[in-house]
């Protein structure tokens, strides 16, 4: 409901939810849940937290994790 709201009164609101990510800490090609900005256009911007370079290795993967799963699954 929170994000229909965003979307629908155009809040640019910070939620994390699940996108498309592209060069964040080396990943892309992968759906993550991370903060991002909402708003009427959906998700206009995703807001980069500093990480640790122990979780920016964790992030990376789990991110290696999901996009081997998909890739098993045959959803590339």
């Amino acid at each position: 409901m929170r994000i229909t709201e965003a979307i629908l009164r155009h809040q640019n609101t910070v939620l994390s939810v699940s996108s498309l990510i592209q060069d964040y800490y080396g990943i892309g090609g992968v759906c993550l849940s991370l903060p991002v900005v909402i708003n009427r256009g959906g998700v206009a911007k995703l807001l980069r937290i500093r990480l640790s370079d122990t979780e920016a290795d964790q992030l990376r993967n789990s991110a290696a994790v999901l996009q081997l799963i998909a890739f098993t699954l045959n959803l590339t």
